[in-house]
């Protein structure tokens, strides 16, 4: 029976390698080595961007070149400021990294080119650096810009937030802000999934690192998903999902809490160094695309539960009220726009070419009223409202 149990796992083994072999060779996933050699461990941060690599990142939807500067970040190289130059820093997620589309169709390479033409911008150079990291939260955000990014020099700092998933990663990454990037020697709080000890945190971490790069573990998990609905056996929701619900969860709570301590955190690193800090609310295609929602909508309701559809955007809203930073919520920008299901990508829930235009002009817009690059006046708080649906 051992025998026979060997020979089983080491069949099972083998097939699972090749055919993870064989999926990688394919490419098309963020578990492939071309695009998993971009990235590298940091024990402050967790990871970060590998200063000087490159590749190229092909789908069935686009086919991007990526390079990461020696600063370690997406972009071109960039020494020390000029005396004529402004810098924008925008930190975020992969909304902001933006492997989906040359790096001159980034919505920050297409701010920098708008301000650039501005004749009421005066004599002045703008560079925006794109600090976007892939699978970054905002405590990740918070980290990399204390520790690499804060050396950049900017005069603004913008921090992307993702109201679809960023309070779900704040409260589970919460134990970095803490321990200042690195993984704690003890517990707090018994239960919280924010304070575990440090071995159980730091293998739940490389567990999870280990499967979202199996592309074979991640078919797995589609099909398995996919049977239980079938059956009738899903009842609950992804996590990301809980920042929709009508009330707010303990997890999500907890997770605007830290967000909010995360950007304090970063204006706290900026004021000393002159830069400015403001916030971009970054919505999820569901928001704009009705018969995405509508699935959405439905399986939830399968599973016993309702969605509001704005119901993340006001949350993150309200977790930044009362902070001295202005902030623009891009799902009111993206509604005005003629078709804003096509500002998304319809497999990787991205911005197209189109969408980082139009966050460009908006973000313009957001920075000229919000007076962030005016060193003259104290930078206007107003912010964006709107009701959820």
């Amino acid at each position: 029976m051992v025998r026979r149990a060997v020979l089983f796992g080491s069949v099972m083994l083998g097939l699972f390698v090749l055919f993870e072999a064989g999926l990688r060779l394919k490419g098309g996933s963020e578990a492939a080595p071309a695009f998993q050699r971009l990235f590298m461990q940091d024990p402050r941060i967790g990871f970060r961007l590998k200063p000087g690599e490159a590749t190229v990142y092909r789908t069935p939807e686009f086919e991007t070149e990526i390079r990461i500067n020696h600063a370690g970040v997406r972009g071109e190289e960039f020494g020390p400021k000029d005396p004529d130059e402004r810098r924008i820093v925008v930190l975020g997620d992969s909304l902001v990294f933006a492997v989906q589309v040359p790096l001159a169709e980034t919505f920050c390479k297409r701010l920098e080119v708008l301000l650039n033409a501005d004749p009421a911008r005066g004599p002045f150079h703008y560079r925006v650096i794109n600090a976007g990291v892939q699978g970054y939260g905002p405590v990740q955000e918070a980290l990399f810009y204390e520790h690499v990014a804060a050396s950049f020099d900017a005069d603004v700092v913008l921090v992307g937030l993702y109201v679809a998933n960023d309070a779900i990663e704040a409260a589970d990454q919460a134990y970095r802000l803490a321990g200042g990037g690195a993984v704690p020697a003890s517990a707090g709080t018994a239960g919280s999934r924010a304070d575990r000890p440090a071995l159980s945190e730091t293998t739940i971490q490389w567990a999870r690192r280990w499967a979202r790069r199996s592309m074979v573990l991640q078919i797995l998990r589609l099909r398995v998903v996919t049977l239980a609905e079938r059956l009738g056996k899903a009842r609950g929701i992804e996590r990301a999902l809980t920042s929709y619900l009508p009330e707010t969860t303990e997890e999500v709570s907890r997770g605007l809490l830290v967000t909010r301590e995360a950007v304090s955190r970063i204006g706290a690193v900026a004021e000393p160094r002159g830069a400015r800090v403001g916030v971009l609310l970054l919505p999820a295609r569901f928001q704009l695309d009705d018969t995405d929602f509508g699935h959405l909508r439905e399986a939830a309701a399968a599973a016993g539960h309702t969605l509001v559809r704005d119901g993340a955007s006001a949350r993150f809203r309200e977790a930044m009220a009362g902070l001295p930073v202005p902030v623009l919520d891009l799902l009111e920008r993206f509604r005005e726009d003629a078709d804003p299901a096509s500002l998304y990508f319809e497999k990787t829930a991205h911005f197209t070419p189109r969408g980082h235009e139009v966050a460009a002009r908006a973000v313009k817009q957001f920075l000229d009223e919000s007076r962030l690059l005016d060193r003259t006046s104290p930078p206007a708080t107003a912010r964006a409202t709107g009701e959820g649906r």
